[in-house]
């Protein structure tokens, strides 16, 4: 099978020049999706340039409207000070940090917020890769037990559950029954983290989104796609 290949165009919407990425591959047709930053066209490699400006053309209302709701509710990245007293995100709220010296460095949660221990310097790199860290194994601790669990009430085990860095989406499920989940949704309220979680177990019964996919889903996981918005409003975080 032959690779993908994106390119970056420009088309003028409703009087505002807009920039898109064009992947081509061997699709039969034309899918546009607009995303936090980015506008995405697929299409067939043997269409002409020409009748897919004329698609966007045609959904150039969707588009623009789409772009608006994102800017007015796309949260920005999170790029805390990294210092005593700034805040960072967890589990859907910011909470207070504070630092002290120890003898090995960890980070713990209290109900006075993020304690971060130091055995050098409190530099704000040495607090930044800490709490990183423990956001990451916060993640592994908290996610893939939860996606087994999920799993389970579902009906179909997973071949494997793996943390990803992605950037540009919160999980995956591949044909073996791999689910990938983003270490980010250690951030999310932990509903919406569910909701992925959910998303990418049924995954395991239809690898598409057909109704049947959401017919699955809604079976043991009710509501994910009427709060498909909320998660929406997070996104930012995967450019972080």
């Amino acid at each position: 099978m032959t690779a993908s290949t994106t390119s970056v165009r420009t088309i003028a919407l409703q009087n505002t020049l807009l920039s898109y990425q064009l992947v081509r591959s061997s699709r039969r047709s034309v899918s546009i999706r607009v995303e936090a930053d980015a506008v995405v066209v697929k299409a067939p490699r043997w269409l002409a340039i020409g009748e897919i400006e004329t698609a966007l053309r045609e959904r150039a209302a969707w588009i623009m409207r789409t772009i608006a709701w994102w800017r007015r509710h796309a949260r920005p990245l999170v790029k805390p000070a990294w210092q005593p007293e700034a805040e960072v995100l967890y589990r859907g709220a910011m909470v207070p940090l504070s630092t002290q010296q120890g003898r090995r460095d960890d980070v713990q949660r209290d109900l006075l917020g993020i304690r971060v221990t130091t055995s050098s310097s409190a530099e704000p790199m040495t607090i930044e890769q800490n709490v990183r860290q423990w956001w990451w194994r916060e993640a592994e601790n908290a996610l893939m037990p939860r996606t087994t669990m999920m799993a389970t009430r579902a009906g179909r085990a997973p071949v494997g559950i793996r943390l990803s860095r992605a950037r540009g989406q919160w999980g995956s499920c591949n044909a073996r029954g791999e689910i990938l989940l983003n270490w980010r949704l250690i951030l999310l309220p932990p509903e919406l983290a569910d909701d992925v979680i959910a998303h990418e177990v049924a995954h395991l019964f239809e690898l598409n989104h057909s109704s049947r996919f959401w017919a699955t889903l809604e079976t043991f996981h009710p509501g994910t796609r009427q709060r498909r918005k909320a998660l929406a409003e997070w996104a930012g975080l995967l450019r972080e």
